[in-house]
């Protein structure tokens, strides 16, 4: 299966691009495996993603990146728009809805109309999956 992209920020670095995970004012963490070689990374760890997992992360100066890229994922689920927000290990795909709550039940998701709706879906059951990017610096 093709690692389905989902929206956050990603940061190009050195001709690479990494998902950014957190950050602070003058420096963002990269997800970034500890056998990566990053020339700049003055810090490096691990963040939990999920119950008994975590993502490593390398934390190098924003003076070191070639620029920041606002990365926005969208796709059809049940013939309706949801934002794919997030990817967990075993493949499925975190969304979100905005829209009429009949409709987000209909589709299987968690929530209110005020809160919005959530919920996690099979990757098959995504289609016309589009991908806009800004980028931001």
């Amino acid at each position: 299966m093709t690692d389905i992209p989902v929206t956050g920020a990603v940061a190009e670095y050195r001709g690479q691009r990494f998902r950014i995970l957190f950050s602070g004012t003058d420096w963002v963490a990269l997800n970034v495996g500890p056998d990566v070689e990053l020339p700049d990374a003055f810090a490096r760890g691990e963040s939990p993603t999920e119950p008994g997992h975590y993502e490593p992360w390398a934390k190098v100066p924003r003076s070191a990146l070639d620029g920041v890229i606002q990365v926005s994922v969208s796709a059809t689920l049940a013939g309706h728009t949801v934002s794919l927000r997030r990817r967990l290990r075993d493949g499925r795909i975190g969304v979100e809805f905005v829209g009429p709550p009949h409709i987000a039940r209909e589709m299987g998701l968690d929530g209110d109309q005020h809160q919005g709706w959530t919920g996690l879906v099979d990757p098959d059951d995504l289609h016309d999956i589009q991908v806009e990017e800004t980028r931001r610096g």
